[in-house]
């Protein structure tokens, strides 16, 4: 087989497989082992997505996570569920992870940093961490951008939170974690640190074809968006599963070092009462496990680079 091209200037060539032009194939059992602070056995790092869907603009549907999937314009009911979220379902999942003492990180885009400021009182400037996702969920990033358009999106994103929030995001996650082929090479030339757009890996790795840019792979299978609005899985069954996933990462974290979990949850979703109150419980059990270490993403990063120095 011959050798795939990976498309943008300067980048690492692709074999064929997963090797890759922006991360090179590393299998597990192949990498030293991983140790958490304080001898945990897994890490956890709760992702509150905070994300804000615009309205339909000219009469055309905007195709956005939640509600009923499109219909005639205006779509008042698939547009009021998903600010459900910033209504009632943050403030809820706040409580709730808050009250168990675990912490979380904000996932914000700059439609809800400048215009939602109770959401941005009460859950995005008590977060851990503060991830920058975009000008809203509502507009993703494409191989359709010319290059100056995606650098301008990445750094017009980036200002405006910085003067929305008092500081700049070192994370990044794509709205509906789009990509160009070109996005990693941008934000790491924007200054940021972390992306959290792929999904690969139980553990932080270099993106080597975009230094000094990490990767924190965040677990699509346990997305709620996933798991519950495209797979339709129970409520009481997904809030097993994480419960059963922290297990097993926990009873593999000796065998090739510690694993993590990026548990990425929205509001309009998971905040729902009867969603809540099943994943409440399962948190409970994990709150009361003494061998987990509950972070950040930008933490995660901080700890690996620090240990593989």
């Amino acid at each position: 087989m011959t050798e795939l091209n990976v498309i943008g200037p300067g980048r690492p060539r692709a074999k064929p497989g997963y090797d890759h032009g922006w991360y090179r194939f590393s299998p597990l059992p192949s990498r030293p082992g991983l140790r958490w602070p304080d001898g945990k056995k897994a890490a956890v790092a709760i992702l509150l997505d905070l994300r804000a869907a615009e309205w339909e603009p000219d009469g055309v549907p905007v195709p956005v996570p939640g509600g009923r999937g499109q219909a005639p314009y205006p779509d008042f009911p698939r547009m009021s569920h998903r600010e459900f979220g910033h209504r009632v379902g943050v403030f809820r999942l706040v409580r709730m992870v808050d009250e168990l003492g675990l912490g979380w990180s904000a996932v914000v885009d700059v439609l809800t940093a400048e215009h939602y400021p109770a959401v941005v009182e009460h859950a995005i400037r008590p977060a851990w961490e503060r991830i920058a996702g975009g000008l809203s969920a509502s507009r993703p990033i494409t191989s359709l951008m010319a290059p100056e358009e995606e650098a301008h999106y990445v750094a017009t994103t980036l200002q405006r939170l910085e003067r929305a929030l008092g500081e700049r995001p070192r994370c990044w996650m794509s709205p509906g974690w789009s990509q160009s082929h070109r996005t990693p090479d941008v934000l790491a030339a924007a200054g940021l640190e972390v992306l959290l757009d792929f999904g690969n890996d139980e553990q932080p790795y270099p993106l080597a074809g975009a230094k000094p840019l990490w990767c924190v792979p965040v677990s699509w299978e346990l997305t709620d968006v996933a798991a519950i609005f495209e797979r339709d899985v129970d409520p009481e069954a997904y809030a097993e599963s994480l419960v059963v996933a922290l297990e097993r990462l926990v009873s593999d974290g000796d065998d090739g070092g510690g694993r993590m979990l990026c548990l990425h949850l929205h509001p309009w979703l998971s905040g729902e009462p009867f969603r809540a109150h099943a994943l409440r419980r399962a948190l409970r059990r994990l709150a009361d496990r003494d061998d987990l270490w509950w972070t950040t993403p930008s933490a995660l990063a901080d700890h690996v680079k620090a240990v593989t120095a």
